[in-house]
């Protein structure tokens, strides 16, 4: 049957930090409507959030079933836990494809190719069942039948041939109708009870599972069902001792995975506020007090003037509020909430762009202004897991599966050791039964083969180097909440650093203030009061923030509290009634100091600063005047101004500042003449034929530590980009003083030209040489050699990356690759350069202080955060030392842990395979090493080297190139695959050499299968010289310099080496027989045994220097690929 989709794009949906729509299949992403539906296919493909993924209905059958519980009865299980590993062949087996209409279960597709099979649930509408649906605008709607789903904590209703989230309401209406539309008197008691059957109750359960149902989906995963074969075969086989110890591994690795899910799961619980009182309108005007949990959207709540943790998104109809939003965005300054009233009419409301008069749920209210005699009220819009918070809550208990090369291709090699493995058991089969051996010992030992060849503590070994990698980060105060990010650390190449409170100090120093008067820009002034003669640009200062007085402490953005404090102001609400006759919210009184002859000043209206329009306003009133003042950038104010008060050298003095550094504040000033209609005048009409009246220039000082740390990375050659919203200038002259741009190379920015277009209707790209000391500007379109040109470096603002992302696409892989520079950026933009760095190969870590960088930090392979953990709960990794050494340290354990799994894992896969030689060759004259000689391999020599050898610590300095992260590459199995023929072949000299002696005798096969019955010549001298084979298989794999410290430096290791490479050595040289019969070895004459010990150093000598001379040949071979990729 074919696959139709239903194109569907959930705008609802919409409200993550999802980026871009990459259809998984183009051609069924694109079909019509018309034909999907006519097709009567139940598939479509949905977005959520940052996840899109498709939807394929399905209906059971009654035979389909009755075979599924029958083989799956019939085989104990074994088929059902099989399609349990495969949920896309279960639901295929259990049912068949249908409409929607007819649909019981659906099998849900994410982007990341996870499959979960969802109960597709319906009601019909009856006297007693209700069938509700909400609206676009709001509005509740009922259908004849209604259809739904859950999945990943959000309820899906097939509405118009899609399925729809709670979150469709109010999707598709305007602020006008938001307001107009809801009642005074609130919702009655049956809207109420209608809404509450669509959108359910107002809480995020975060079960904690009880710790046998995550024990039990632990152990059903392949890889514990492997484990718990292994063990079975080897009870079976008599051998305990290392089935008991590779139970306790599992036990222990299960333990911890509990107690790290445990973990998780509280600190989730812990985000969630799951009760509160609140006051909700309800019939016919009523306060009614009740819990949380109760309200639905469409209710209207009053916010307390006491401050509250906000329990829903909701929409602030009246009234001002303001807000720490910390939780949400790691943004710990203080955000004034505006009624959705304040805003035109025109648009379309949106979570984005009315931002700023959404109270999301799990914020705190600090404070409330209000309209004298009135209650602060809101409009609830989301509920429950359809919140922003939820939203947050749904990724962290759903994340992104690591997509690292490494483990790919382990998992890769596996799948070939389990066709080696394959090979083996058809090959001892075939021998022992042959040879006249009984059925159940030919399962056990081709079984045992198995388990030899796909060694089951591989996972648990290679699994030790985070391990000891994660303690050693926290005992540096990094903590880690997904260790297996960890690896992915050591391929780190590209760094994304924000600027303020990251690459610099939190605090800006203020610096100077420039008074433009009369078309001219004064001298600079370092100290400003309000008794100077610059009093109307100091008043602007002072009135033109959105500061808060709570508890008698300023709160607000940091930049706007040092300007404040430099005016010598003071700042209180003003409880007076003077103003009431232009309707004012509580109006906020600013004091001059006492000794100034100015009057105070009311500010009556703000219009607070917005990142994408790079400015804020306030109305203020004061000695029978009104006055609009504005400050923000000075490229976005000097367009807002009459073009007549700019002077002509304004745009140097710029320069001049920002080349050295310094954050540029512009203000400018307007009369008005609008009295009582102030309230409802826009912001448009306010922010028009400004008037130039000053410029503030404030210090950002580097962190002591940005300039080494930037060096180190500079000299390991990963990449250093700065992505910060400062001015471009600025960020240019920070990243020159902390070794971003380098000083030896040209550096251009790479710039637009408003207006003006190319024959392809695109947007004119211009490139400006800019140097320390001078600009050489240029009107030629952006040149493409130059950004090809290693000798070259570029800055780019985040409205040239926009143009370039959506005029010139095929430019943006080049873009991406040349800058360093990202200024202007929003937090939308973070997070797409940080993808599109991922698209193009790079592995990339972003490091922040919080402060709009989590959708960038959830987006990097690695993304570490400078503030506290609870505003960054999605980052993986969190510093509690605010400034970027901790990358250092992360990069260089991430390496140490990466080259410690790489090199766990050659040893593993060397000793499993020559292991599986030895067993070949014993099982062709059927027989094999005793419990005991396995024990001594695989616990005093194995597991005891490989505990041992992931302890060594990370190398102090970052080289200058990263390691290998391809298991699978040619030097690693050129590497590997010739230490097995070298291992090899001496196992084959001596099997073969032995039987050649005059004393010799032949091994004689029994029924029995003891160890007494398994001693043979044969066995004793391949199990001699194998011993020391695996000891050099650790030497040589054992990585050392330049991603670890060396092998001499871990004590324990070394010692250990030493210790086993004596016994061995006593136990070839010296026959003890008490040693020697206790692990199964025959007698051997004095000169053999010292063949076998001639044999096993020359073996170890051709093993080294054959390692040595690959590893040097890998290493020349990497070094002209660097050479020739630079040079291109």
């Amino acid at each position: 049957m074919p696959k139709n989709y239903l194109a569907v794009e959930n705008k609802a949906d919409r409200m993550g930090p999802g980026g871009s729509r990459r259809p998984r299949n183009s051609h069924n992403a694109t079909a019509s409507a018309a034909s999907a539906a006519s097709s009567g296919r139940g598939g479509n493909e949905q977005k959520q959030e940052e996840h899109e993924f498709d939807i394929v209905a399905y209906k059971t059958t009654f035979w389909r079933t009755f075979f599924f519980y029958a083989l799956s009865f019939g085989t104990c299980g074994i088929f059902r836990l099989v399609l349990h590993w495969l949920p896309k062949r279960m639901i295929q087996f259990r049912a068949k494809r249908c409409s929607v209409e007819n649909a019981d279960l659906v099998l849900v597709v994410d982007n990341h190719d996870r499959y979960d099979i969802c109960e597709v649930h319906y009601r019909n509408k009856s006297g007693t069942e209700h069938t509700v649906i909400a609206n676009t605008d709001g509005t509740l709607s009922e259908l004849d039948e209604l259809r739904w789903f859950e999945y990943r904590k959000l309820k899906y209703t097939w509405i118009d041939g899609e399925w729809s989230t709670p979150s469709r309401a109010y999707s598709h209406v305007t602020p006008e109708n938001l307001v107009t539309s809801t009642p005074s008197s609130g919702l009655t008691s049956d809207d109420v009870a209608l809404r509450r059957t669509f959108f359910g109750m107002n809480t995020m359960p975060v079960k904690l599972s009880p710790f046998y149902e995550i024990i039990f989906k632990e152990i059903l995963s392949p890889f514990y069902m492997f484990q718990a074969i292994s063990v079975i075969v080897w009870y079976i086989d008599d051998y305990v001792y290392y089935a008991a110890l590779i139970v306790a591994m599992s036990l222990y690795s299960v333990i911890i995975m509990l107690r790290q899910t445990q973990s998780t799961e509280k600190r989730l619980r812990e985000m969630v506020v799951e009760h509160a009182d609140v006051e909700v309108i309800r019939e016919n005007g009523r306060l009614l007090k009740m819990d949380s949990s109760e309200i639905v959207p469409g209710d209207v709540i009053v916010i307390p003037t006491e401050g509250c943790t906000m329990y829903c998104d909701c929409v602030l109809l009246n009234g001002s509020v303001i807000v720490n939003e910390s939780m949400l965005t790691g943004e710990s300054i203080p955000v004034t909430k505006i009624p959705i009233a304040d805003d035109g009419h025109e648009k379309e409301f949106s979570m984005e762009k009315h931002g700023k008069h959404v109270i999301f749920n799990g914020t705190k209210v600090l404070q409330t202004k209000y309209y004298k005699g009135q209650h602060v009220k809101a409009l609830v819009i989301r509920t429950s897991y359809s919140t922003t918070k939820g939203q947050l809550v749904r990724a962290i208990m759903y994340p992104k599966p690591a997509d690292f090369k490494f483990f790919r291709e382990l998992m890769k090699f596996i799948g070939v050791l389990s066709i080696v493995a394959s090979i083996g058991f058809l090959y001892t089969a075939f021998i022992l039964i042959y040879r006249g051996n009984s059925i159940g010992r030919v399962i056990i030992r081709a079984l045992d083969l198995v388990t030899i060849v796909v060694p089951p503590a591989l996972p648990a070994v290679m699994s030790i180097g985070i391990f000891y990698a994660q303690r050693r980060l926290r005992q540096k105060s990094i903590f880690c909440i997904s260790p297996t990010t960890i690896n992915t650390c050591g391929a780190i190449d590209v760094v994304c650093f924000d600027k303020t409170g990251t690459l610099t100090e939190d605090g800006l120093d203020f610096y100077a203030l420039r008074v433009v008067k009369n078309e001219k820009v004064g001298d600079n002034i370092v100290q400003i009061s309000a008794n100077d003669t610059c009093q109307n640009v100091v008043r602007a200062i002072a009135t033109c923030h959105s500061l808060s007085k709570i508890h008698h402490e300023l709160h607000g953005d940091p930049l706007d509290v040092i300007m404040f404090k430099q005016t010598g102001y003071s700042l209180e609400e003003d409880d007076s009634e003077s103003h009431e006759s232009i309707e004012s919210i509580q109006p906020i009184l600013v004091r001059p100091p006492k000794d100034s002859a100015q009057s105070d000043c009311q500010i009556v209206k703000q219009f607070t600063f917005s990142s994408a329009l790079q400015r804020q306003s306030v109305v203020v009133t004061f000695e029978e005047s009104m006055k609009a003042y504005c400050k923000g950038s000075p490229e976005m104010i000097v367009a807002l101004c009459n073009p007549d008060s700019v002077p002509e050298n304004f745009h140097d003095i710029v320069e001049e500042y920002s080349q050295h550094g310094y954050r540029l504040i512009a203000v400018a000033e307007k009369e008005l003449k609008i009295g009582s209609e102030v309230q409802k005048t826009g912001r448009q009409s306010i922010e028009c034929d400004l008037t130039l009246i000053g410029l503030v220039a404030l210090e950002n000082r580097l962190k002591p530590v940005t300039t080494e740390v930037i060096t180190k990375l500079n000299e390991a050659n990963i990449r250093s980009v700065m992505v910060t919203g400062d001015n471009l200038l600025t960020a240019l002259s920070v990243a020159r003083e902390c070794g971003i741009i380098v000083s030896n190379k040209s550096t251009y920015l790479i710039e637009h030209e408003n207006g003006v277009v190319d024959k392809l209707g695109r947007t004119v790209l211009t490139i400006r040489e800019k140097g320390e000391h001078h600009t050489e500007r240029q009107s030629k379109s952006v040149d493409l050699s130059k950004m090809t040109n290693k000798d070259c470096q570029f800055a780019i603002s985040g409205t040239t990356f926009s143009i370039v992302s959506h005029e010139y696409p095929d430019l943006l892989d080049q873009l991406v690759c040349v800058c360093n520079v990202f200024a202007r950026m929003a937090p939308e933009q973070k997070q797409q350069l940080v993808e599109h760095l991922q698209k193009v190969g790079s592995t990339v870590a972003m490091c922040g202080d919080g402060a709009n960088d989590c959708a960038a930090l959830k987006a990097a392979h690695a993304g570490i955060s400078l503030s506290d953990s609870e505003a960054s709960i999605a980052a993986p990794f969190t510093s509690k030392v605010a400034d970027i050494r901790c990358m250092i340290t992360l990069i260089s354990e991430g390496r140490a842990a990466l080259v410690t799994s790489f090199s766990a894992f050659l040893c593993m896969a060397g000793y499993s395979l020559t292991q599986f030689i030895s067993i070949l060759l014993l099982y062709w004259i059927s027989t094999s090493y005793s419990q005991m000689q396995f024990l001594f391999i695989d616990i005093v020599i194995v597991t005891n080297l490989a505990f041992l050898s992931s302890h060594t610590r990370a190398h102090p300095q970052l080289a200058s190139s990263p390691p290998p992260t391809s298991i699978l590459s040619t030097a690693s199995m050129v590497s590997l695959f010739g230490q097995l023929a070298i291992g090899g072949l001496a196992q084959i000299v001596v099997f073969c050499y032995i039987t050649m002696q005059q004393w010799f005798v032949p091994f004689t096969p029994s029924h029995h299968d003891n160890d007494e019955d398994r001693k043979s010549l044969q066995g004793t001298s391949i199990f001699f010289v194998s011993l020391f084979h695996y000891i050099v298989l650790y030497f040589v794999f054992a990585a050392g310099p330049p991603y670890r410290a060396s092998i001499t430096s871990n004590k324990a290791f070394l010692s250990s080496m030493i210790a086993v490479t004596i016994s061995c050595t006593l136990l070839v040289v010296f026959y003890c027989p008490t040693v020697h019969v206790f692990l199964g070895c025959l007698f051997i004459p004095q000169d053999f045994r010292l063949v076998i010990l001639l044999v096993a150093v020359i073996t170890a000598a051709i093993s080294i220097i054959y390692n040595r001379c690959v590893d040097w040949i890998a290493e020349k071979l990497r070094e002209k690929i660097r050479q020739r990729r630079k040079r291109n």
